[in-house]
C-alpha cells in the first residue's frame, strides 16, 4: 500500500510541475526596464511623500517619505509617465515624462513640484 501511494503522490507532483510549466509565463526580467527617481518641491529641493506615479496607466508606485519612487516590468519601447501630486502641489505642465525604455534599462526621472 505504502508504494501505490508513493508512485500516487510522485504522478500528482510530476502533474502539477508539468502543468505549471506550460502555461502563460512572464518573460524574464530582461525582456523589461525600470523607471525610478525622486518627487521634489522644486522651490525647496525637499522631498514629496505621496505622489502617485503611473505609467501606461497600469503599472504605479507612491513615492515614499524620501519622495522615491521605483516601477518594474516596464514594457519595452515607449511609455508615458503621469505623476499625481499630493494636495498642495501641482505638477509644471512643460514638464515631459513621456519617452522610451530599452531591455534591462534602467531610468531616472525626477519630478519637480512646485507648491500652491
Amino acid at each position: 500500500m505504502t508504494s501505490s501511494r508513493s508512485r500516487l503522490v510522485l504522478a500528482l507532483v510530476l502533474a502539477v510541475g508539468v502543468t505549471a510549466c506550460g502555461g502563460n509565463q512572464i518573460p524574464p526580467a530582461q525582456n523589461y526596464g525600470t523607471i525610478g527617481g525622486r518627487a521634489y518641491d522644486s522651490a525647496s529641493n525637499q522631498p514629496v511623500a505621496g505622489v502617485v506615479v503611473t505609467v501606461d496607466a497600469i503599472l504605479t508606485a507612491t513615492t515614499g517619505p524620501d519622495g522615491s519612487y521605483k516601477i518594474v516590468n516596464v514594457p519595452l519601447g515607449q511609455y508615458e509617465m503621469q505623476p499625481s501630486p499630493p494636495q498642495g502641489y501641482s505638477v509644471d505642465p512643460q514638464s515631459q515624462f513621456d519617452g522610451s525604455i530599452a531591455a534591462g534599462e534602467v531610468l531616472s526621472v525626477d519630478i519637480p513640484l512646485t507648491k500652491q
